[in-house]
């Protein structure tokens, strides 16, 4: 027993033993240097671990990589979570006024010819001229002279007004085949003036009327007419009335429309195709034309009302009512007024017209209000009535549904910006690539072999910079607006463009390091052992030139960021559907939409400041990390 403790003794003063010479062991290692083959120098010594480390040292540098994974997180991985995609329009149900009917004084006459000629067709272009001159001299009646022709304008009622030939080239023969190739003159006149142009006479009278013979070519002779005062023939009718069916299907044709015009306020009746029909004048310019048996068939408005799309689907007792209903304003000088009137009803989830079983429009009596407005000097009269629609969702406010609410064409804008920050991102990459890959062929070329190479190559990087980018994508632009270039191509063909303008600076570093690097030991060491000009450049010059091409890539990124933000936001980059975080501010480009809707270009603002920063802070962070004058 009294060994075994002797024993324990012993050992527990071993080990405090060997506990302090190791302890002291530590302290001179810790005083001496260490060697240069000590395996803990290499490993201290470690580029990449040494880059690392100062990489990681820098605050600012790690405030732009976490920027940037927040960035990418978004763009990358946000549309694969959110329920919404770029493209997604987003529709709503609400209460609104609709506008149902239009009315309005008709701006041009509408012209029936009574008499077809050659003279009559080319005069009819010019008769509201003409109408204006006549209301313009306060005149009943106005002698007018166009193309050889005279016509005297008649103003009638209602502005009902006639046009009645004077002197005329009625009818054009042709000498050839010896007929009359223009006109249709009746068989005795057709004879007359066969016989005139046969004794080659100048002119001849039938009926009363003077007729002469002009020979306008070798193979063509003219026939004009001359009426004696009182004589004239009623050759155009203009009015702004219009003529409407009372019920849909009936066809109003223009033969029935003259006759009535003939006779309106006159005799007030006519006869057509056989049947009886007289007009029944209403106040306030308005008439119908009753058939023999006394219906109304045609209602005669001094205002054409349309639906408001302009389709003239609306009943003659609508056209009616509403025109009543305008008449009264005009009276009593008012600018609104109302009446009732079956119209068609919306269904209040979808907004879509009601229908019965068999297809036919569910109409209920509603209050329409009208209202009188003035439109580039024309006045109009609005019909309209309360509704629940579908519209748009344009620009709604921010909400659950849609985070960031939607924008001008009922997108989401939250979607937008998350797929606008691929686009421009990638965007980024690839400029930046294409921009470095050229830049380390032409700059490795030039600084490698020296001489008439090098200066020919920096004289071409001198053009490139001389080049005025922005001005070249205007340019660019007009001509894809022009080819009409699909958005994904107008992208890749913008990237491309970037990438060749730009290659320039990278092509001028490539150069300076490799002249400062081809002379030193190592590159005379492999050019001894003969390796290929190529194998040199690639696999030595270059990788040594990787830090500082890394930097320069890292803080070219957010200036390629910027100038596609900014050709997109003035037109010139991506177009729309397509998103960038460009065009998504240039969607609210005026002042007041800046002021209402902050919510759409706000957002887009911060996230291109960030990723700018983001990369700087990087690029900031990777070359100071590069540097071999940074303390270790």
């Amino acid at each position: 027993m009294a060994e075994n403790n002797t024993t324990n003794l012993l050992n527990e003063k071993l080990k405090a033993r060997e506990a302090e010479q190791a302890k002291e062991t530590n302290a001179k290692q810790a005083d001496e240097p260490i060697a240069l083959d000590d395996a803990s120098r290499v490993k201290v010594l470690s580029p990449a671990r040494l880059v690392l480390k100062r990489f990681l040292r820098n605050k600012l540098a790690i405030v732009g990589m976490v920027l940037l994974i927040a960035l990418f997180s978004l763009s990358f991985l946000g549309p694969v979570f959110y329920p919404y995609g770029q493209l997604d329009k987003f529709t709503t149900v609400k209460g609104m006024e609709l506008d149902y009917a239009v009315c309005g004084v008709p701006s041009t006459f509408n012209k029936y010819m009574l008499v077809e000629n050659k003279a009559t067709d080319e005069f009819k272009n010019f008769v509201d001229s003409f109408i204006k001159e006549l209301n313009n001299d306060e005149a009943d009646e106005k002698l007018v002279e166009r193309m050889g022709s005279s016509f005297i304008v008649t103003k009638g009622v209602d502005n009902v007004y006639t046009v009645k030939i004077k002197s005329a080239e009625l009818y054009a023969y042709d000498n050839i085949r010896k007929e009359v190739k223009v006109g249709e003159p009746s068989a005795e006149l057709d004879a007359k003036i066969k016989a005139a142009i046969e004794n080659k006479e100048s002119e001849f009278t039938f009926e009363g009327v003077s007729y002469q013979l002009v020979s306008k070519s070798k193979t063509e002779t003219g026939v004009i007419a001359t009426y004696p005062d009182g004589a004239e023939v009623e050759a155009i009718l203009a009015t702004k009335l219009t003529f409407d069916p009372v019920e849909s299907g009936y066809k109003v044709e223009d033969e029935m429309i003259s006759l009535a015009l003939l006779n309106y306020q006159k005799e007030n009746r006519f006869t057509y195709k056989g049947a009886e029909y007289t007009i029944e004048i209403h106040e306030g310019g308005s008439a119908k034309i009753l058939d023999s048996t006394g219906k109304a068939v045609i209602d005669i408005l001094p205002y054409s009302i349309r639906d408001i799309s302009g389709k003239d689907s609306l009943g003659g007792g609508f056209k009616t009512a509403f025109a009543a209903v305008v008449n009264q304003m005009e009276a009593e000088k008012s600018r609104t007024g109302k009446f009732s009137y079956d119209v068609p009803q919306l269904d209040a989830d979808t907004a879509q017209y009601l229908t019965d079983e068999d297809g036919n429009l569910i109409l209920e009596n509603e209050e329409l209000a009208v209202n009188r407005k003035e439109i580039s000097g024309e006045v109009r009269y609005y019909a309209n009535y309360s509704v629940r629609k579908e519209v748009y969702d344009l620009y709604s406010p921010p909400s659950r549904a849609h985070i960031l609410g939607t924008d001008g064409d009922g997108y989401d804008v939250l979607a937008r910006i998350m797929y606008g920050g691929r686009i421009s991102l990638i965007v980024g990459f690839v400029v930046v690539f294409l921009e470095t890959i050229l830049g380390v062929i032409m700059g490795g070329i030039a600084g490698f072999f020296g001489g008439w190479v090098d200066t020919l190559i920096m004289r071409l990087v001198d053009i490139f910079y001389c080049i005025p980018t922005m001005p070249i994508m205007i340019i660019i632009a007009s001509v894809f607006d022009k080819l009409k270039v699909p958005p994904y191509e107008r992208l890749m063909w913008m990237m491309v463009i970037l990438g060749v303008l730009g290659w320039s600076g990278i092509a001028r570093l490539v150069r300076g390091q490799i002249l400062s690097l081809r002379e030193q030991e190592f590159m005379i060491a492999a050019e001894a052992t003969g390796l290929k000009t190529n194998r040199r450049i690639y696999k030595h010059l270059i990788p040594n030139v990787m830090p500082q091409l890394i930097v320069s890539m890292t803080m070219g990124l957010g200036g390629v960021i910027l100038t596609e933000s900014t050709l997109s936001y003035l037109g010139l980059g991506v177009k729309h559907p397509l998103a960038t975080w460009g065009n998504i501010i240039n969607s609210v480009s005026s002042i007041e939409a800046m002021k209402s809707y902050v919510y759409i270009w706000l957002p887009v603002g911060i996230l291109i400041c960030l990723a700018v920063i983001a990369f700087n802070f990087v690029g900031d962070g990777l070359r100071d990390a590069f540097d071999p004058k940074m303390k270790r």
